[in-house]
């Protein structure tokens, strides 16, 4: 490996998290190679994670767009990733003594290789703004069908709720949640499953209660436990915001049964981040339209968008101030046209989450980070 000056690196994440079967285990030590799809039960917690036995690996920059370069792998990725596998106790404890703010990234399509050199772009221009104020913590996910993301969502669940659980009542620290792409479905399926098998949590069970009065009581522990979630070019229907319709006759996935209300009691505040029909990766979608196209929409309205269900926005913290004025559809839902770089941070406008504008973002929304 190149030590002269001027080499590119990309460094492996220091803590990851995994719902993925490992190939092999040999002690705490776990190895993952390319192949390694199965899906595991429980989340896996890392450290000291490492590609070829090295903690950082040859990049090079490669121009993606006219304005922007990417730092990618040298070489195509053919051997294993491995990490050392730790309790919840110790991965939180080693998280605390970072004394950073958390961002937690979920990621879209794709092989750990685009993971890895998401995270560490993604890294680069946080430390770049705000040095040493942040850690991405990224979560690796078999990037496949239904089955897949519904159990990913239930380990990400048991995940944040062994974190709240260590970290007490003080909260010691600031959890944020950034979705990409595929990885808002397990982001919704983590809300699915904090009120699966809750006869009441629906709209006869909600009537003339807030969603934090009519949610399940472990769903009420986890009050505001994010201080932000943020829906980043979101692979998932444009309707989930939407206020149920009684019939459900021609609606697609709603506030409800998408997930997002539980999310909304989860988290301080949500934030779509959306291309404005510019994502071109969205744009070929055979499937309903997809949230990260233009943001918050219900195609049975026309050529408008559809206002965030109220008690979605209720349960969130007011918004307030001169971003407000183009957002009133969107109640205290913070959404963010992206299209005026978006195409510029990527070939085809949708992977743009780790862009230094998206960055930038999520960095004013968090804590202490203004």
């Amino acid at each position: 490996m190149s030590t002269a000056a001027g080499a590119v690196w990309i460094k492996l994440p220091k803590f990851l998290v995994t719902t993925v079967e490992p190939t092999s285990q040999d002690g705490d030590k776990v190895v993952f190679n390319r192949y390694s799809k199965q899906v595991c039960a429980l989340p896996l917690f890392l450290v000291d994670v490492k590609y070829e036995g090295k903690a950082r690996v040859a990049g090079e920059w490669t121009q993606e767009t006219n304005k922007t370069k990417i730092k990618k792998f040298v070489n195509e990725f053919k051997s294993d990733f491995s990490g050392r596998a730790v309790s919840q106790a110790e991965f939180t404890a080693l998280l605390a003594k970072e004394k950073k703010e958390l961002l937690f990234y979920l990621h879209g399509m794709g092989q750990r290789t685009s993971l890895v050199e998401a995270t560490d772009s993604m890294q680069t221009n946080l430390d770049s703004q705000k040095p040493g104020e942040v850690l991405v913590v990224p979560i690796d996910w078999a990037a496949e069908d239904h089955p897949e993301q519904e159990l990913a969502g239930s380990a990400l669940r048991k995940l944040f709720s062994g974190l709240q659980k260590e970290m007490g009542s003080e909260k010691t620290m600031g959890l944020n949640v950034m979705a990409h792409s595929m990885g808002n479905r397990v982001l919704c399926c983590m809300g699915k499953s904090a009120v699966e098998g809750n006869a009441s949590w629906n709209e006869e069970g909600l009537q003339g209660k807030s969603l934090l009065q009519a949610a399940p009581e472990d769903l009420k522990n986890q009050e505001d436990l994010f201080l932000n979630i943020f829906f980043v070019a979101a692979d998932i229907p444009e309707s989930v915001f939407d206020e149920p319709d009684g019939s459900h006759g021609k609606q697609a996935e709603h506030g409800i049964n998408s997930g997002v209300a539980a999310l909304a009691v989860m988290t301080k505040r949500m934030h779509v981040l959306h291309a404005n029909k510019t994502d071109g990766a969205l744009n070929q979608s055979l499937i309903a339209p997809r949230l990260g196209s233009r943001g918050p929409w219900s195609s049975g309205l026309g050529n408008k968008p559809n206002p965030v269900w109220i008690k979605i926005s209720d349960a969130l913290e007011t918004y307030e101030g001169d971003e407000m004025a183009g957002n009133v559809d969107n109640g205290n839902v913070r959404v963010q046209d992206c299209s005026s770089w978006n195409t510029e941070a990527s070939k085809n406008g949708h992977s743009y989450q780790f862009a230094p504008e998206a960055v930038a973002y999520y960095l004013k929304h968090m804590a202490g980070i203004f």
